[in-house]
């Protein structure tokens, strides 16, 4: 039964697989505001992240404000896909390679020494792939386990498996997709609690304990949420995003051309700026093909937000939830999106956001959006009210702290 008398400030150490500074894509800023949010609660919270390549920063340079309240430790660790190590783990091991890239010896001692310096109540893992670090967890602390569960990772994968076009490539998603499965179950019988993004996601994870599952979705930090405005790009639709994920990319690129090219003809005036960091080259090639204006990565996100009009998020594949989409309903922005962009939103389709099941269906929205300008600011005002109302940080990180007072 839970501790219901249980109320003081929580020891909190988070393990996160990249540095989720700068918050420029969704799994950092999920990872940000649930830092911040824990330490505003009052509690006492450590941070121990890998530095990968594509997400490398100095934590001396971090803002005063993460540093004051939370106490960070950095490792390098070199999560670059090596192609021989892929094909022998495809071969010699039952082990995903997703998870396999994310286990450092180097992280591993410095989990061990944070666990011998600290008596911890909660260490939570930021996603699957830190899984790998469970048995060390136990071996050096009496703290809960918990697992947020940014997404289904195993359905992400099965669903690239299913579109993938290349039989080899095909081949090798599935295998990947059962074996990120396998992994996933395995993980969720040996963690103690479990924190998913969304319902949808709760439902899809078999954790035996029902009691011990608290849906927490991403929160968006009061001083980032923006009443409508005028934006500078009128006539301009614009995706921001992680362009190194594939899903991202599929969707994007299944967009421009069942979409963008059909509209761009009708519409010439109009742009589709493209946003995001770490494209692979050939992306930003295939990118090259279209009528876009692709912007790369951006120095200030929000600003880029705030300065176009109207946000495609065409995704196709995916679990969890979309934040940037959430972000940008919070920034008053007009989206239009998928159902599996809107899966794990409780937003209302023609209130708050746009769904669109079809190619078809995105174009006449777009057209429609064109026809009849004004219900983009009637959108972005809903959108707003929306978000305030269900996705204030620190509202979801109060019911997130009770739910961790109950258990320790």
């Amino acid at each position: 039964m839970p501790n219901l008398l249980n109320n003081r400030s929580l020891r909190i150490l988070v393990l996160c697989n990249k540095m989720p500074f700068p918050p420029t894509d969704g799994g950092s800023i999920a990872m940000l505001n649930m830092l911040t949010g824990l330490s505003d609660a009052g509690n006492n919270v450590d941070v121990l992240a890998m530095q990968t390549p594509k997400h490398h920063f100095q934590i001396n340079q971090l803002p005063q404000h993460l540093t004051s309240n939370i106490q960070w430790s950095g490792v390098a660790v070199n999560t670059d896909i090596k192609p021989i190590r892929l094909v022998a783990n495809l071969l010699f091991s039952r082990e995903p390679y997703n998870a396999v890239r994310f286990y450092s010896h180097e992280f591993d001692n410095a989990l061990v020494a944070k666990l011998k310096h600290k008596q911890y109540d909660i260490v939570q893992l930021e996603g699957l792939y830190l899984s790998s670090y469970i048995d060390t967890i136990r071996r050096h602390s009496l703290a809960l386990i918990a697992l947020r569960a940014h997404n289904v990772e195993w359905q992400i994968w099965h669903q690239l498996y299913l579109s993938e076009p290349n039989k080899i490539k095909k081949l090798y998603k599935k295998v990947l997709a059962n074996r990120v499965k396998r992994l996933e179950f395995k993980t969720l019988q040996n963690v103690d609690l479990l924190v998913p993004i969304t319902e949808t996601d709760a439902i899809k994870l078999p954790f035996a304990n029902k009691e011990k599952v608290h849906v927490s979705p991403t929160g968006i930090v009061q001083r980032n949420f923006s009443l409508p405005r005028q934006p500078q790009n009128l006539q301009s639709f614009f995706y921001i995003g992680a362009l190194d994920w594939e899903p991202n990319q599929q969707a994007i690129l299944w967009f421009l051309q069942n979409v963008w090219q059909k509209f761009k003809l009708q519409n010439p005036k109009w742009t589709f700026v493209i946003a995001g960091r770490n494209a692979p080259t050939d992306f930003e090639n295939q990118l090259k093909l279209f009528d876009v204006d692709y912007q790369g990565e951006v120095k200030d996100a929000q600003q880029f937000v705030d300065e176009q009009n109207v946000m495609v998020v065409p995704l196709l594949s995916g679990s969890g939830m979309r934040i940037k989409i959430v972000e940008a309903m919070s920034r008053s922005k007009c989206v239009i999106t998928t159902p599996i962009g809107a899966e794990g939103i409780k937003a209302e389709n023609g209130k708050h956001l746009f769904i669109c099941k079809t190619a078809d269906d995105m174009l006449s929205q777009m057209n429609a959006i064109v026809a009849d300008n004004k219900c983009v600011g009637k959108m972005a005002s809903e959108a707003y009210s929306f978000a305030l109302n269900h996705y204030c940080n620190s509202n979801i990180i109060a019911e997130l702290n009770k739910f961790y007072q109950q258990w320790v």
